[in-house]
């Protein structure tokens, strides 16, 4: 399969292109630094733009038949009371953009990263974290993940947003936990790389379409991860 990568330069994004590309797929990266994209491939394919403009977008992704997008608001630190330094919905301006361009080409399927916290989640996530959305700069990112979820809801293609659990750097110690509704009931954390690995293993599972998984980690070091199950 071929996909649009957007957010490949991110901490996440730089996952999803090494297993992306490790699984076979050709990706195209669209980047504002191309730079910045240490992944050596011939399946790799990148392109100089921003996901806020819809002509750079319409260009890279040309060809493609998927969207694969790690997109976060930044802040000057992950201090959640950290100024901002994205462009206000960035990620809603940016897919709004993608399932435009999908609609052109005639592509369908497009997985998204969100947060545990986000939409009816809100309830399940910890409480220091419905804390801090609610009164510091986090809630600003989490509003935009909110309306990105709104238009991957209302575009009628085949979409899903991965609601991570709070997002570390570690490798994995334990089993990744898919749950709806609360059940089962989340961890607290989970590694990029599983996040990424988990995004490209649901690419072509139909299971997982119009659905909003909540993923993370059990820190059970006896345990092998789990397959991946809608």
């Amino acid at each position: 399969m071929k996909l649009l990568a957007l957010g490949a330069t991110g901490r996440t994004g730089r996952w999803v292109l090494e297993y992306a590309l490790g699984a076979g797929h050709d990706v195209v990266a669209l980047a504002r630094t191309p730079e910045k994209i240490l992944a050596r491939s011939p399946k790799l394919s990148v392109v100089r733009g921003t996901p806020e403009s819809d002509n750079d977008v319409l260009l890279a992704i040309r060809g493609c038949e998927a969207v694969m997008s790690t997109l976060d608001n930044s802040r000057t630190s992950d201090l959640p009371w950290a100024r901002p330094t994205s462009p206000p919905m960035l990620m809603t301006r940016s897919i709004g953009n993608a399932l435009a361009a999908m609609r052109r080409i005639g592509a369908r399927r497009i997985v998204v990263l969100s947060a545990l916290g986000a939409g009816d989640s809100f309830a399940l996530a910890p409480a220091v974290v419905r804390l801090l959305i609610r009164w510091t700069n986090l809630g600003i990112g989490y509003d935009d993940h909110e309306a990105q979820e709104a238009l991957l809801r209302e575009s009628g293609l085949d979409w899903t947003c991965v609601r991570a659990a709070i997002l570390t750097n570690r490798q994995s110690r334990g089993s990744v936990v898919v749950s709806y509704d609360g059940r089962p009931k989340p961890a607290l954390t989970i590694g990029r790389a599983e996040v990424a690995r988990f995004m490209v293993e649901i690419l072509d599972q139909p299971a997982f379409f119009g659905k909003t998984p909540v993923i993370s980690e059990r820190l059970i070091n006896l345990l092998p991860p789990s397959s991946v199950r809608p």
